[in-house]
């Protein structure tokens, strides 16, 4: 093996060594192969100084004293305007929100409100109409004496609001699935 031929083979293998690059059986061979060849422990030697020049060459990094502040500040300004955008995209969702609620607020109430008067409306109507019914003033002065009411009106009052509560409920029921369908 001619001289060139071994400094192929050897070189970049001893470079890898110094570095530490090298698996344990091959480092191995390598201190094995260094401690029986002049020439190895030459170049050895030639990387190591070479290493050793390479480093102190290099400037020293320090981080100066301001640079944790410095740090901090920026990471702050980063955090400071995602929030500040993220402020700003919420407060235009709720804006957004309370123009719509006002919206269907306003045209909820435009249909729930006619129906719970045309409700009340036509509970009065029934009140009236059970006043003069016969059969109304029969059926709740038996009914009083029955349950041993103080007084057929109170029967009859009850009787009136009752009836005159669930059509207005049923009217407002009937109305306001009509007023949710154009939101």
């Amino acid at each position: 093996m001619t001289a060139a031929d071994h400094d192929l083979e050897w070189n970049d293998r001893l470079q890898d060594w110094l570095d530490g690059d090298l698996a344990a059986d091959e480092r191995t061979a390598v201190e094995a192969h260094v401690g029986a060849c002049d020439a190895c422990k030459e170049q050895l030697a030639l990387l190591r100084t070479l290493d050793a020049s390479l480093v102190a060459a290099l400037p020293r990094l320090a981080l100066d004293e301001s640079f944790d502040a410095r740090l901090f500040e920026r990471i702050s300004s980063v955090d400071e305007a995602r929030r500040a955008a993220d402020r700003a995209r919420v407060r235009q969702e709720l804006e957004a929100d309370l123009t719509k609620l006002a919206r269907d607020w306003r045209h909820t109430l435009a249909i729930v409100i006619p129906s719970v008067l045309a409700g009340i409306a036509l509970a009065f109507g029934l009140a009236a109409y059970f006043d003069t019914a016969e059969w109304a003033q029969t059926l709740t002065a038996r009914g009083a004496g029955e349950i041993g009411a103080i007084n057929a009106t109170h029967l009859h009052l009850l009787l009136t609001s009752a009836i005159g509560a669930a059509t207005g409920y049923v009217i407002a029921r009937w109305l306001t699935p009509s007023a949710s369908l154009r939101f």
